[in-house]
C-alpha cells in the first residue's frame, strides 16, 4: 500500500482507457475521497461541487469494468512478481437493491425460495501472496442479473444454456489468463467450483486449482494397478488420516468460534465430464489429489467439521496436505472480509443511483476501494509492527497523536488501532482487533479532524487574507 490516499488513487486509477484528462482527474479525486471517508452516503463525503464531479463521472462512465482496468492489471503485476505461489480466490456474493424502488423493473431475483429479494449477484477474483500475507487485489468482477432457470429444463438443455450461471468460474480462470514460465498460480473455489470445466480450464491455461467437492461424481484410482469405479465422495471418507491440525472455525448465527483438531488425509483418483456435457465430453480425464480434512472427535451438540478438497497438484505428503488447507482457509480471510468491506464498510448496498447502469459503474468503483481497506486491515493483522508511514501519511500521524493522544504512533497496529478507537474501539485486551463499523467512523472522523486541521494552518498562512 502507498501511504496516501491520493497516491494510491493516483497508481490504481490514472491511466483508465476512454478517460480524456478531466475524467481522469476527476476519477482518481474521487476515489481518493472515497479511500479517506469510506462510510456515509455521498453527500457527505463531498462538497456540492465535488459531488456534482462525482456524479458526472459515473454518468458519463458507461463501461464499468474500465473503471477497473488500470487496479487490475496492476494486481496481474503484482502477481507475476511473487516468486512463490500466488492465489486466486474466487468467489460469489449477493448485492440486495430490494428498498431500491426507483430501478427495481431493472433488477434480478438473488437469494433463495420465494422470496422477492431484488439485485445483483458479483463474482469476484482476489489475489494473495500466501507466503508474504498480502493481499494483491481485484484481478477480475462479474455484476450481472441472475437468468431463472426455464421450468421443466433438461440436464441436457442446461448444458446447452451459454448464460448458465455456473459460467462465472469459468470467466473468472480465463481473465487470470496464462502465468509467466517458471510461476505457480492455483484458483481456490468453494463447492460452487466443483465443475469439470471450472478444473480443464484451468489446466488449459497452465494454472492450477484447489477446489472444495460437492458431487459424489463416479472416479477411478490413478495407480498403475487400480482401474476400479468408485464415487469420489465415498472413497475420500474412506482415506487413512496421515497428520493432524487444527482450524479454527468463526462464529456464526449466534455460534460461538472455536478450534477444531481435525485429521487429514488423501487418495489420488481421476474424473471424467459428465458425458450430457457437448462442451468438455472429449476432454481427458483430470486427476485429482482429494484432501479430506475431518474433525474426529467434535464437542457435543457439534456439528463436525469436514471438507473435502480436489487438486490437480501431485504432491500429497502431509507436509503438502497442509500446505493445501491453509491455501484453502485464505478463502474466509480474503472473501469473507471483503463482502463486508463491500457492505459494511462501503454500504455499496446503499446506493441509490437511478439506472442500473449508473449503478454498475458505482460499485465497480467503490470496489476498488474495498480493496485498500481491507488491505490496510491485513497490515494490522499480518505486519503490525511495520512503520507507519508504510500506511499513514505524516499529516494523519500527526493529527491523529493530537487527538488521540498516548504513546508515539510508531507503527501499523498502532496507526489501526488509534484510527479505530476515533470510531469507538476500547481497545482491550478482551476486545481482539477493530471491527468494520469502528474502523469506517475511526476514517470518516479521522478526514474531517484533518479538513479542519488544514483549514486552520491555512487561515494562519502569511498568504492567507482575511474577507470583510
Amino acid at each position: 500500500m502507498t501511504q496516501d490516499a491520493v497516491d494510491w488513487a493516483e497508481l490504481e486509477f490514472r491511466g483508465t482507457p476512454g478517460f480524456n484528462q478531466r475524467l481522469q482527474k476527476r476519477l482518481v479525486h474521487t476515489a481518493a475521497a472515497l479511500a479517506t471517508r469510506p462510510q456515509g452516503t455521498l453527500p457527505h463525503r463531498f462538497t456540492w461541487a465535488e459531488l456534482k464531479g462525482a456524479y458526472n463521472l459515473i454518468h458519463a462512465t458507461h463501461q464499468p469494468d474500465a473503471i477497473q482496468e488500470v487496479h487490475r492489471h496492476n494486481t496481474r503485476e503484482r502477481a507475476v512478481a511473487v516468486d512463490g505461489p500466488v492465489l486466486f480466490i474466487h468467489d460469489t456474493t449477493q448485492l440486495d437493491f430490494s428498498t431500491h424502488t426507483a430501478v427495481a423493473d431493472q433488477l434480478g431475483p438473488i437469494g433463495d425460495g420465494a422470496d422477492c429479494a431484488r439485485g445483483f449477484l458479483q463474482h469476484n477474483s482476489l489475489v494473495v501472496d500466501p507466503e508474504a500475507n498480502r493481499l494483491l487485489g481485484l484481478i477480475h468482477q462479474q455484476t450481472f442479473l441472475r437468468t431463472p432457470k426455464p421450468d421443466g429444463e433438461t440436464r441436457a438443455a442446461r448444458y446447452q444454456r451459454p448464460n448458465r450461471e455456473s459460467q462465472v468460474w469459468l470467466r473468472g480462470i480465463e481473465a487470470v489468463g496464462r502465468p509467466p514460465e517458471g510461476k505457480m498460480w492455483v484458483h481456490v473455489g468453494d463447492r460452487g467450483a466443483d465443475l469439470f470445466a471450472a478444473m480443464a480450464t484451468a489446466r488449459r491455461y497452465g494454472t492450477h486449482f484447489l477446489i472444495r467437492l460437492a458431487q459424489n461424481r463416479s472416479a477411478r484410482g490413478v495407480e498403475a494397478d487400480s482401474d476400479d469405479v468408485t464415487h469420489l465422495m465415498d472413497a475420500a471418507r474412506g482415506v487413512e488420516a496421515v497428520t493432524t491440525t487444527t482450524v479454527k472455525v468463526a462464529s456464526r448465527g449466534g455460534r460461538p468460534s472455536r478450534v477444531a483438531i481435525v485429521q487429514v488425509g488423501a487418495i489420488r483418483l481421476a474424473i471424467r465430464s459428465s458425458k450430457a456435457d457437448p462442451m468438455w465430453r472429449h476432454e481427458p480425464a483430470v486427476e485429482l489429489t482429494v484432501v479430506r480434512i475431518w474433525e474426529k472427535d467434535p464437542p457435543p451438540d457439534v456439528e463436525p467439521l469436514e471438507w473435502i478438497l480436489g487438486t490437480d497438484l501431485l504432491d500429497h505428503s502431509p507436509a503438502a496436505l497442509l500446505r493445501y488447507q491453509s491455501w484453502y482457509e485464505w478463502r474466509w480471510r480474503t472473501m469473507e472480509e471483503y463482502h463486508k468491506a463491500q457492505k459494511t464498510g462501503c454500504r455499496i448496498e446503499d446506493l441509490r443511483f437511478e439506472t442500473a447502469e449508473r449503478l454498475l459503474t458505482a460499485i465497480a468503483l467503490y470496489s476498488v476501494v474495498a480493496v485498500r481497506i481491507l488491505q490496510l486491515r491485513w497490515q494490522r493483522d499480518e505486519c503490525p509492527d511495520a512503520p507507519a508511514e508504510s500506511v499513514a501519511s505524516a499529516e494523519e500521524l500527526e493529527v491523529l497523536q493530537l487527538v488521540r493522544p498516548g504513546k508515539p504512533i510508531v507503527t501499523v497496529k498502532h496507526f489501526v488501532d488509534r484510527v479505530a478507537g476515533l470510531g469507538g474501539f476500547l481497545g482491550r485486551k478482551c476486545d481482539g482487533r477493530p471491527g468494520w463499523q469502528s474502523l469506517w467512523r475511526g476514517y470518516q472522523r479521522l478526514a474531517d479532524i484533518l479538513l479542519g486541521y488544514s483549514c486552520a494552518k491555512t487561515s494562519h498562512s502569511p498568504k492567507f487574507k482575511r474577507s470583510g
